[in-house]
């Protein structure tokens, strides 16, 4: 993927975004941070490298503790 492709998607998700109300902006944003978790941790189960798997998992608690604030707020 090249960087043109990755703007385009960055693109497309921002206009997932256009039109809806702040709750509803929060609640997709919160979905979006449990799918983020659930790539960090499908990278994880392939890695090899102990520290970046360690890394990985971290990453995916982390996008997992962004959703439940966004949740708790939507």
């Amino acid at each position: 993927m090249d960087s043109s492709e990755i703007q385009a998607a960055v693109a497309s998700m921002g206009g997932l975004f256009q039109g809806k109300s702040r709750e509803e902006q929060m609640a997709l944003l919160a979905a979006l941070e449990r799918a983020g978790a659930a790539v960090y941790r499908a990278l994880a189960a392939d890695e090899q490298d102990e520290d970046l798997r360690a890394g990985l998992l971290a990453a995916a608690g982390r996008e997992e503790q962004n959703a439940e604030v966004l949740e708790a707020r939507s």
